[in-house]
C-alpha cells in the first residue's frame, strides 16, 4: 500500500503476483508494449552486458500445441489422448506467449555461467514487472518439457541454447490482489560476521 514507507514503485513490487495463463484475457501487450517489456528485460543486472537471452514471440498457437503434445509424448511415452490434449490446450492459454531462451556466452571466465543465468532470471523478472507497470499481468512457466527435444526442435533452438520457459502475458480476468500474507523478509537475511 503506498505511503511514506511504501512509495508507489515499491508498493507495486511488494504486491506483484504471477497470474496463471488461464486467468489472462485479451488484450495482451501490443508490439509497442512488447518493445517496452523487452527493453525492461535489457535493464536487468547483467555482468559484462552479455545479454545471454533472447525471446521468441509465439504467433502460431496450433504449431506450439503440436510441439507441446510431442514434448508430452517424449516425456511420457504412455501418455493417453486426454493427457496429450491437455498438453495441447496449454498452448492456447493467455493472449501473448513469449519463449524465453538462454544462450550463455562460453569462454568468459570473468563472467561465469552462473552469473549469466542470474542475468536471465533478472531479465525475466524485469519483463514481468514491466508488464505489470503497463497494466498487464503474467507468469513464467517452465517444467520438464523445456528440455524435450521435440519442443526444442520446433522452436529452432541451437545446441548451446536452453529453453527457460514461457512468459505468458495478458489482462487479468479478475483483480490480482494478494490473497496470501507476504512472507517475513527477516527470515531471508542475517548479519555477518
Amino acid at each position: 500500500m503506498p505511503g511514506p514507507l511504501h512509495p508507489p514503485a515499491l508498493a507495486a513490487l511488494l504486491e506483484r503476483r504471477s497470474v496463471r495463463p488461464r486467468r489472462l484475457v485479451p488484450p495482451g501487450p501490443d508490439a509497442t508494449a512488447l518493445d517496452s517489456i523487452a527493453a525492461a528485460g535489457l535493464r536487468g543486472i547483467d555482468h559484462g552486458a552479455l545479454r545471454p537471452w533472447r525471446l521468441l514471440l509465439v504467433e502460431d498457437r496450433e504449431l506450439l500445441a503440436t510441439a507441446f503434445a510431442a514434448a508430452e509424448r517424449w516425456l511420457r511415452p504412455e501418455a493417453d489422448a486426454q493427457r496429450l490434449e491437455r498438453a495441447r490446450e496449454k498452448a492456447q492459454a493467455g493472449p501473448v506467449i513469449l519463449a524465453l531462451i538462454a544462450r550463455p556466452v562460453p569462454d568468459r571466465p570473468e563472467v561465469p555461467e552462473h552469473e549469466q543465468w542470474i542475468a536471465v532470471g533478472a531479465a525475466a523478472q524485469q519483463m514481468l514487472l514491466a508488464a505489470d507497470a503497463l497494466g498487464f499481468a503474467g507468469s513464467l512457466l517452465s517444467g520438464r518439457k523445456t528440455e524435450a527435444p521435440p519442443l526444442r526442435a520446433a522452436l529452432g533452438l541451437d545446441a548451446d541454447e536452453r529453453l527457460v520457459g514461457f512468459l505468458t502475458l495478458g489482462t487479468p480476468a479478475e483483480p490480482t490482489a494478494t490473497k496470501r500474507p507476504a512472507p517475513d523478509p527477516r527470515r531471508q537475511w542475517s548479519s555477518w560476521p
